[in-house]
């Protein structure tokens, strides 16, 4: 799979800045998009096509990858992946090669690293017709998975809770790699069994034995009609369900 990055010309002065976004960069693609790594595969290639107009230059950074208490993602410097080049300049029209490799072996859990492909500032063009431009440059963090010796999927919905009207989720991924979510699915039926409410949460990756919790906020009227809640987690790997009975002590 390809991702590709666009240009975006808006203002009166070229600026330079910075998006931790995936949008709005040099017209360039990354492919893959992800690596998947383990004793059969200790090295990999990503390949950076420069689809514009302009020669583009990258900086490359290796970081390890985790999630904290709350489940928010931290990154921190590693030792355990070697990648080559740490910049690399593309000409228009052309691509260049970013070569990746496992420095430790498997372990009982799974790895986690992202490589960081960040556009550094080039030399700009002045703009025609007196328009402005404002050049955003991407920071791209490519995931890297590096599998356990014994993979093992798990994952429990330990607190679907109502509380003054507002409903508590948290998930943890009881395996040892990750999970990518594909649906988080809130719902609500009222005592007859009719669905009379509905909420997808969106979000990406939980990590080996990490912890996720998710709120939202019900309407007073709505959530006195709600008899049943209920939630469906459905990832990559593993699907779980879980039910709670609603009483008007619960809502608002």
């Amino acid at each position: 799979m390809i991702h590709k990055y666009g240009r975006l010309a808006i203002g009166a002065a070229s600026v330079f800045l910075l998006t931790w976004a995936q949008a709005f960069a040099g017209e360039f693609t990354v492919n893959p998009i992800r690596l998947d790594m383990g004793p059969t595969t200790r090295s990999a290639a990503v390949t950076v096509i420069n689809e514009g107009k302009e020669k583009l230059t990258f900086q490359l950074q290796a970081m390890d990858w985790v999630q904290d208490a709350a489940g928010k993602d931290q990154y921190s410097e590693t030792n355990d992946l070697i990648f080559f080049p740490k910049i690399m300049s593309v000409e228009p029209g052309q691509e260049a090669i970013a070569r990746v490799g496992l420095k430790a072996g498997a372990t009982a859990s799974e790895r986690t690293f992202r490589l960081f492909i960040e556009e550094l500032p080039g030399i700009v063009k002045a703009p025609e017709n007196n328009t402005a431009q404002i050049n955003f440059l991407i920071r791209f963090g490519l995931p890297i998975f590096v599998a356990p010796i014994q993979p093992r999927d798990g994952l429990s919905i330990e607190e679907l809770a109502l509380k003054n009207g507002v409903i508590s989720i948290a998930a943890r991924n009881t395996g040892n790699r990750h999970q990518m979510f594909k649906i988080i699915r809130l719902g609500g039926s009222d005592a007859a069994g009719k669905r009379i409410y509905a909420l997808d949460i969106a979000d990406r990756y939980l990590l080996a034995s990490s912890l996720k919790s998710y709120t939202a906020t019900l309407p007073a009227g709505q959530c006195r009609e709600i008899a049943v809640l209920d939630v469906e987690i459905q990832t990559d790997k593993v699907t779980e369900t879980r039910k709670l009975d609603v009483s008007r002590a619960m809502c608002p």
